[in-house]
């Protein structure tokens, strides 16, 4: 069945989505990895909301939100291997690289805090519901294509290393967007995946 999903997004700076976008394409020409590409660079706040709300009221439950946030450094602590075996650049840190960056994680909890009224429950292949989801800023860069098949994982880590390729050490969160997908959520949904700019918010 093919329905509607809602992701609320941190939106990098240029030259950060201009970086992912090149990994994503590089890894798609080199292994047919579609997944990470599939979405726009990006950091979720919140991925896969499913509602019976319309794409207004999901705008307005958010105006609030993004009325009351300042722009506040985002670091970008390289290229990572997750437990799972996928791959992103962590930005979940503050300055110094040991702690979580707090301005960026009570975005996310307040982002939360907003939708999940208007959240109704989904049973997706390899997604996270909303009322599950635990934070941590990430920019895909390999992701479900490993977790269904892994034989391609030592070798796109060790192709990831070799990129002549360096993103910005950081970057100010400023753009906030909503966006729609469509797709069948019963299997691997990346494979058919479209979607849509709906709505930004710039809290500069």
């Amino acid at each position: 069945m093919t329905d509607i999903r809602y992701g609320i997004f941190l939106r990098p700076d240029p030259a950060t989505c201009w970086a992912v976008t090149q990994v994503t394409i590089a890894l798609n020409k080199q292994f047919g990895l579609v997944s990470a590409g599939a979405f726009p660079p990006h950091a979720t706040l919140i991925g896969n909301l499913r509602t019976n709300a319309a794409a207004a009221e999901v705008v307005s439950a958010l105006d609030p939100v993004f009325e009351n946030v300042d722009p506040f450094p985002v670091y970008n602590s390289g290229i990572s291997r997750t437990g799972s075996g996928t791959y992103e650049y962590d930005v979940n840190l503050d300055a110094s690289g040991t702690k979580p960056n707090e301005p960026l994680g009570r975005v996310a909890a307040t982002v939360a805090k907003a939708v999940a009224p208007l959240s109704v429950p989904v049973d997706d292949f390899l997604v996270t519901p909303v009322a599950e989801y635990a934070f941590a800023g990430h920019l895909g860069l390999a992701s479900h294509d490993l977790l269904v098949d892994n034989r391609l994982t030592d070798e796109v880590g060790e192709f990831l290393a070799g990129l002549p390729l360096q993103a910005p050490a950081s970057f100010a969160a400023r753009w906030y967007s909503l966006f729609e997908f469509r797709a069948d959520w019963s299997g691997q949904w990346w494979q058919n995946m479209s979607w849509r700019h709906l709505h930004s918010w710039d809290v500069t």
